[in-house]
């Protein structure tokens, strides 16, 4: 082996481990409900150092790009946000405290609002401007855009988008939800006892279109409706 190739070889390893040690390593997790096992669907995990987002999936798992010492802020509606710092790159099992007090609620809601939206524009970067949907006419020959098209549809950055799509939509409903259907409220209306919030809020979760056509009064009316039904079955089961 001479001297020229030698070096070639030592510049390629190098140039290798430096993009390796740039990128960080993937970090695996799982986000849970603490004190229940239940696995966190749409949570939202952020590298504080290097502002890259995520949200989990069904299972409540993610992948993130990180380095040792890097924090990661992990946040869902309905929960209070934890900050874990990544110590390795074992598994990392996240489990939040519920939390649904109307201010933090609101606050959730604003930030949400501009997570969402930097989301969209990193997969705009990568060329998807359709959320991953995009409409027929882009395979018109007449002003249309079919590699557009089939980027978008069948890409994994499409695929990654049209799930962060429905994410984006359930996570915007259930804050506007909440921001009127929460503790506070219902612990204003009605005598509830703190230990039976979480199986009433299951119980009589209102729809956005309801909450939408109701005033005040309305909701007022139907907490009380609510908790009535809400104290019969529960003696009825004992």
């Amino acid at each position: 082996m001479n001297g020229r190739l030698l070096k070639l070889i030592l510049f390629s390893l190098a140039s290798c481990l430096f993009s390796a040690t740039a990128l960080g390593q993937t970090l695996q997790g799982v986000v849970f409900q603490k004190g229940t096992g239940s696995r966190i669907s749409g949570a939202v995990v952020i590298n504080l150092r290097s502002n890259h987002k995520m949200s989990t999936d069904g299972l409540g798992t993610f992948n993130i790009p990180a380095f040792l010492g890097d924090t990661l802020e992990i946040r869902a509606i309905g929960f209070l946000t934890q900050k874990r710092v990544v110590q390795n790159f074992s598994v990392l099992f996240v489990h939040l405290q519920t939390g649904n007090e109307l201010s933090e609620v609101i606050i959730y809601g604003k930030n949400l609002k501009q997570e969402l939206q930097e989301v969209e524009d990193q997969f705009r970067s990568k060329g998807i401007y359709y959320k991953g949907k995009p409409p027929l006419a882009l395979l018109s020959p007449f002003g249309g855009s079919p590699l557009t098209f089939f980027h978008e549809l069948l890409s994994k950055d499409g695929k990654r988008a049209r799930r962060f799509s429905k994410y984006a939509e359930r996570e915007l409903e259930y804050y506007e939800i909440a921001s009127r259907f929460n503790d506070r409220v219902i612990k204003s209306t009605v005598p509830i006892k703190v230990e039976e919030l979480e199986d009433f809020k299951t119980a009589y979760l209102p729809s956005l279109e309801q909450l939408r056509s109701w005033n005040d009064f309305d909701l007022l009316n139907y907490l009380k409706r609510s908790y009535e039904e809400f104290k019969k079955d529960r003696a009825a089961s004992k």
